[in-house]
C-alpha cells in the first residue's frame, strides 16, 4: 500500500456513481465506490467501540453522582447510544457512532444537580427540551446552514480542536494529566500503571503505522490491556447492575421544568454543546478524509445531524444526558471505515453491552489511551487544506490553544469563530450571516456557563 492511500492522507473524494455490478446492500452503502470491502468496514466497527467502550461505564458513574440511578443510566448508554449508531449507519451511511457527550454528562451531574440543587428528572427534563430545540433546528436545515457557512480555515481549526480533545482525553484517563471543576490542574503521574499502558499503546501502534497496518491503533490497544492485566491485575471493584432496574428512569424526566425561567439559561446551554459540539465534530472527522464528496461536503449530514438530535431526546427518556456524535469514531475512521456499515457494526457491539456490561465492567479503560493519543497525532498531522495562510494559523492555534485550557469543544469553537469573525470585518470582507449568528449565540452559551448559568 502506497503512502497516499493510507486513512488521513491526501482524501479522494466520494464517488456520486456506484459501480455497477455490485450487489443492493454494496450499492446502498456505496462500499466499492468507497474504496472499501466489507472486512475493512468490520474491522473499523469493531476499533470504534473498542475505543470508546469506557462511556458504558464512565457515564453512569458520572450520571449516578447526579442522582440517576446506575442501572437507568447503563441502559440508557448502551441501548440507545446502540440505536442511533445502528441508525446512523443504517440511514445517514457515515461511519459515525452516537453516544452521550463527556461535556455534557458531568454538567448534569456536577453543575445542573449539584450545584444548582435541581433534581435527576427536572435535569433530564432540560435534556428533552434541549433535544426537541435541537430536532428543530435539524429539520429547519439551520445546522447545514451554518456547516456550509464555515470556511476552510474553521475547518482545519475544528479538525485541530478535535484531534487535540482526543489526545487530552487519552493523556487524562492514562493519568498524565490532571484534571480540576473540569479545567487541566497540572501533570499526574507520568511512571504508574495507566500511564504505561499508554507507552505500550503508542509502542506498538507507532510502528504497525509506519508500515502501513491499518490495525495500528487497535493492535496497539489489544497490547497495552494483555500487559496491563497481567501486571496491574483485573479489575473486582467494578460496580455494574447489569439489566436489573434499566427502567428506573424510562419517561421521568419533568418536562414542566420548561416553565421555570431559570431553567432556560440551563437549555440554552445544552443545547448550545450539543448544536456546536456536534457541528465541531462532525466537520473536524470528516475533514481531509474521503468522507467528503469533490465540493468539500459531506453525504448524508443532514440524516447524520437529525440522528443525533433524536437521540438526545431519545435518551432523555431513558436516563441519560445529551447524545453526540462521538469524537473516538476518528479510530474507525483512521482504520479505514468509509460507509456506514462501519457504524451498524459499532452499534450492535454497544446494543450487545446490555448482556456483555458485566464482563465490559472489568476491562481496563485504561487500554485506550494509546488509540487515542495514536489518532490525535495523526489527525494534528493531516494536511490543512485552507489552514496554511496567516488567517488560517492564527484560528488552528486558538482552537486548540483553548481546547487544551478549557478542555471544551464549543468553547474552543467560540474563540475560533470570534478570530475569523473579526479579522474577516478588520479586512473588510462581510462575513456571511451565519457566522455572526453563529458567534453570538456561541459567545452567550460561553458566558452563560462562566456565569454558573
Amino acid at each position: 500500500m502506497t503512502a497516499p492511500d493510507r486513512p488521513g492522507l491526501r482524501p479522494k473524494p466520494v464517488s456520486q456513481n456506484p459501480i455497477s455490478g455490485h450487489g443492493a446492500v454494496d450499492r446502498y452503502f456505496s462500499l466499492s465506490a468507497r474504496g472499501s470491502t466489507w472486512r475493512r468496514e468490520i474491522f473499523a466497527g469493531i476499533s470504534t467501540f473498542l475505543a470508546l467502550s469506557y462511556i458504558v461505564v464512565v457515564n453512569p458513574a458520572i450520571l449516578s453522582q447526579g442522582g440517576i440511578p446506575h442501572a437507568a443510566a447503563f441502559f440508557a448508554t448502551a441501548a440507545v447510544g446502540g440505536l442511533a449508531t445502528i441508525t446512523m449507519g443504517l440511514w445517514a451511511r457515515l461511519p459515525f457512532a452516537v453516544a452521550p457527550g463527556m461535556e455534557m454528562n458531568a454538567m448534569i451531574a456536577f453543575s445542573v444537580v449539584g450545584t444548582l440543587a435541581y433534581s435527576w428528572p427536572e435535569a433530564l427534563g432540560m435534556v428533552f427540551w434541549s433535544g426537541i430545540a435541537m430536532l428543530a433546528v435539524s429539520l429547519l436545515r439551520l445546522r447545514e446552514a451554518v456547516i456550509n457557512a464555515i470556511p476552510p480555515q474553521m475547518r482545519s481549526a475544528l479538525a485541530a480542536a478535535v484531534g487535540t480533545f482526543i489526545g487530552l482525553i487519552g493523556l487524562q484517563i492514562a493519568h498524565l494529566v490532571t484534571t480540576s471543576d473540569g479545567r487541566l490542574s497540572g501533570l499526574g503521574d507520568w511512571t504508574g500503571p495507566p500511564a504505561i499502558a499508554l507507552y505500550i499503546g503508542l509502542t506498538v501502534a507507532l510502528p504497525l503505522d509506519a508500515v502501513g497496518a491499518r490495525a495500528a491503533a487497535v493492535l496497539g490497544g489489544i497490547a497495552a490491556a494483555a500487559l496491563y492485566c497481567a501486571f496491574a491485575g483485573i479489575r473486582t471493584d467494578a460496580v455494574h447492575d447489569g439489566v436489573h432496574g434499566s427502567g428506573a428512569a424510562v419517561l421521568r424526566f419533568d418536562l414542566t421544568v420548561i416553565t421555570d425561567p431559570r431553567g432556560w439559561s440551563i437549555v440554552l446551554v445544552l443545547f448550545a454543546l450539543d448544536f456546536f459540539g456536534s457541528i465541531a465534530k462532525v466537520v473536524g472527522l470528516s475533514a481531509h478524509t474521503p468522507l467528503q464528496d469533490g465540493n468539500g461536503q459531506v453525504p448524508g449530514m443532514r440524516q447524520a445531524l437529525l440522528v443525533d438530535a433524536g437521540a438526545t431526546v431519545a435518551g432523555s427518556a431513558a436516563g441519560s444526558s445529551s447524545f453526540v456524535a462521538f469524537v473516538e469514531s476518528a479510530v474507525g475512521i483512521r482504520a479505514g471505515a468509509r460507509t456506514g456499515i462501519t457504524a451498524i457494526v459499532t452499534g450492535l457491539l454497544l446494543f450487545s453491552c446490555l448482556f456483555l456490561g458485566p464482563l465490559l465492567a472489568h476491562v481496563p479503560v485504561e487500554a485506550t489511551t494509546g488509540a487515542l493519543v495514536f489518532v490525535a497525532v495523526k489527525m494534528l498531522a493531516a494536511p490543512r487544506s485552507g489552514g496554511a495562510d496567516r488567517l488560517g494559523l492564527a484560528v488552528t492555534a486558538t482552537a486548540v490553544g483553548v481546547t487544551i485550557v478549557t478542555l471544551a469543544i464549543d468553547q474552543a469553537m467560540a474563540a475560533a469563530f470570534i478570530v475569523c469573525t473579526a479579522a474577516s470585518v478588520l479586512s473588510r470582507r462581510r462575513p456571511h450571516p451565519a457566522l455572526w449568528v453563529t458567534t453570538l449565540v456561541l459567545t452567550a452559551s460561553v458566558l452563560l456557563q462562566y456565569f454558573n448559568l
